[in-house]
């Protein structure tokens, strides 16, 4: 229960999925957790649950794809905390296209919100972890960086790029007891994919489901108690490392 007692995160994409299951986790842990979100209304909804709960809970919209948005929550929360611990970057949006086909501000946007968030998000906070002498970085990549699916692109250049830029970093600050790290989901029943099961029908998770080993798909829990172990102290000597929550995805050489 005190894995992350007194440390101060800062989680995007909070409102639903991997983020709010991220949230809860860390709360549960003992984390100052500061949760933002494009989606005020239900991340602050989310948020009262957590205080109500006994949390400590801070809820900022925030688009990641603005850098004042980002900025903005920083300096918020460095106002009232004095400190960042941990910052997880987990937005990500998925628009699949043909790279013939596909027009280029959705490649655009994708990059923009999937990697330069990251960018933004690490810019802005680094800093004053640096100042710290401490730091848990955790990039919310996918087993995409890793496989070839048929028409996403841009979706797995994106992760991939994260990939990089997180051993990059790691490498760059381990001196500075900044860490580095990242976790690739597979095939998780979050907020988006269930947008895809209702437009891509129930083939698309019989599909998701035969590929990995476990023959499962994942949960958000499952990522966030990832998320919890990479923030705390007992992965003190991890860093530039990536950890696929995939149930065995990447070990098979099943395509569907």
């Amino acid at each position: 229960m005190n894995r992350l007692k007194e440390k101060v995160a800062l989680v995007t994409g909070a409102a639903d999925g991997i983020g709010l299951a991220v949230s809860e986790a860390f709360v549960e842990e003992g984390a100052k957790v500061i949760m933002c979100d494009i989606n005020i209304d239900k991340c602050n909804d989310e948020a009262a649950i957590l205080n109500d709960n006994g949390g400590t809970t801070r809820s900022y919209q925030c688009d990641v794809g603005v850098t004042k948005d980002v900025e903005n929550v920083v300096a918020k929360t460095l106002d009232e905390f004095g400190r960042i611990d941990i910052l997880v970057n987990n937005v990500g949006v998925a628009i699949s296209g043909n790279i013939t086909e596909m027009p280029e501000e959705d490649w655009d946007k994708v990059m923009n919100i999937n990697l330069k968030s990251v960018y933004r998000g690490i810019k802005t906070v680094l800093p004053h972890m640096l100042q710290n002498k401490s730091g848990s970085i955790i990039n919310i990549s996918s087993v995409q960086g890793h496989r070839s699916w048929d028409d996403w692109t841009a979706y797995a250049s994106s992760k991939g790029a994260m990939l990089s830029m997180t051993r990059q970093l790691a490498g760059q600050f381990g001196q500075e007891n900044i860490r580095f790290n990242a976790i690739s989901p597979g095939a998780i029943l979050t907020p988006m994919n269930r947008r895809r099961l209702k437009e891509e029908g129930s083939e698309f998770v019989e599909k998701s489901i035969n590929q990995a080993a476990m023959k499962r798909l994942g949960t958000s829990k499952e990522v966030a108690m990832t998320a919890v172990f990479l923030a705390s102290d007992e992965a003190s000597f991890i860093t530039g490392e990536d950890i696929k929550v995939d149930g065995g995805l990447c070990v098979l050489p099943r395509y569907l």
